[in-house]
Order: structure tokens, then sequence, then C-alpha cells
């Protein structure tokens, strides 16, 4: 595995980055696409309480969407307003990073050696 300067990984995560949001604007596009078509067949077919749900369910994951959106936003503003030697790194929280890749290596150890790896060290 290769290790990569600093430089490197800000261009990694700034590409992901916009990978994620355009792929969040898809879905929200999706989403309300199908919350429009469910909300007018329940204009035309009173009976339709069997897409209450989806469309509880879709309206909820719009508004998820879109606060993660806003995050992404907040997140380049953060970027842009930053010193240049700080671009990229600013919002980045380096203890919450290797929580999370400590919680997915222990999945890994976990569905790897089962039930005994929560004895292992790694």
């Amino acid at each position: 595995m290769t290790a990569h300067t600093p430089e490197e990984l800000i261009a990694i995560s700034s590409d992901l980055l916009r990978s994620l949001h355009d792929s969040l604007r898809r879905a929200r596009k999706a989403s309300e696409d199908y919350l429009a078509q469910f909300e007018a067949e329940a204009e035309i077919n009173p009976d339709t309480t069997h897409l209450k749900p989806q469309i509880a369910k879709l309206d909820g994951l719009i508004r998820d969407i879109q606060k993660v959106e806003k995050s992404l936003v907040a997140r380049d503003l953060a970027e842009r307003d930053a010193t240049p030697g700080a671009a990229g790194l600013v919002g980045f929280d380096l203890g919450a990073a290797r929580d999370e890749i400590l919680r997915r290596l222990a999945g890994l150890r976990s569905a790897i050696y089962g039930s005994d790896a929560a004895g292992r060290d790694g």
C-alpha cells in the first residue's frame, strides 16, 4: 500500500466529496420525483392509504439528504475561507476519523474471526 502525501489525500478527499455531493443531488431529485408521483396518486385516488408510509419515508429521506448537502456546502465554504496552508483540513476531525476507522476494523475482525475477535489486538 502506497503512502499518500497530505496534498494527495486532500485531492482524493475532495474528489470523493464531489462525487458524494453529485450522488446526493441525484438521490434527492429522484426522491422528489417519486414523492410527487405518490402525492399525485393520492390526490387522484383517495383509496391510497398504502402510499402514506412511502410518502412519509420519502419525505424523511429528502430532509436527511438536504441536511447532508447543507453540511457539505458549509464545509466547502469553510475551506474557501481557510488560510492556504490549512485548505482542505478545516473541519477534518482526526479523532473522529480514527474512531471510525477503529470501529470498521473491529467490524472486519469480527466478521473474519467471529466472536473471539474481541480478545485479539489486531
